[in-house]
């Protein structure tokens, strides 16, 4: 390697790669926080426009919205907006990997039945008209990390798959 003799002034020897790659260094550094941050204040890690999602089944009768990604044991919320068809009973299934890897902190409004069956959780309402909206906030907390698949349905009917992914 190649040194630069000391001058009078400087007593230190000074060798140009090493104050080259520290500088190279510095930069793709620099940069790299710079894609992180503008990658967390689009919402790729929590809220934002990369996490916000909505999914409707094909009758547009179930909507689901919700964020793709979140953190471990940090709060988030999902609304669930159900038209009841008629002759059919008023109840929300969340199913797949729901019940594992979530708790519920709040639920409005609360159910008049809750209970799970074959690994899902079943909301039961009250009964109302054929075609009227009702809609249920729920505040969620990831209690596992990784990508989790889960299901909603209204009343057995067509599910709404979705996927979000939980940061440790």
């Amino acid at each position: 390697m190649k040194t630069t003799p000391a001058k009078q002034s400087s007593p230190v020897a000074e060798k140009p790669f090493w104050l080259n790659f520290e500088f190279q260094l510095r930069r793709v550094g620099f940069v790299l926080l710079l894609l992180i941050v503008a990658a967390a204040l689009a919402g790729l890690f929590s809220r934002g426009y990369l996490s916000e999602a909505t999914r409707s089944n094909d009758d547009h009768s179930l909507t689901l919205d919700y964020e793709k990604f979140n953190r471990l044991m940090s709060d988030m919320d999902m609304k669930i907006t159900s038209v009841t068809p008629p002759g059919k009973r008023n109840r929300i299934v969340l199913g797949g990997d729901f019940m594992e890897g979530f708790r519920i902190d709040t639920l409005q409004p609360q159910p008049d039945k809750m209970y799970s069956l074959n690994g899902e959780m079943i909301l039961e309402y009250q009964p109302i008209a054929p075609g009227v909206k009702q809609t249920l906030w729920l505040s969620l907390t990831p209690m596992k990390f990784g990508a989790m698949k889960s299901t909603v349905a209204i009343d057995n009917g067509a599910e709404i798959p979705f996927q979000q992914f939980i940061y440790p």
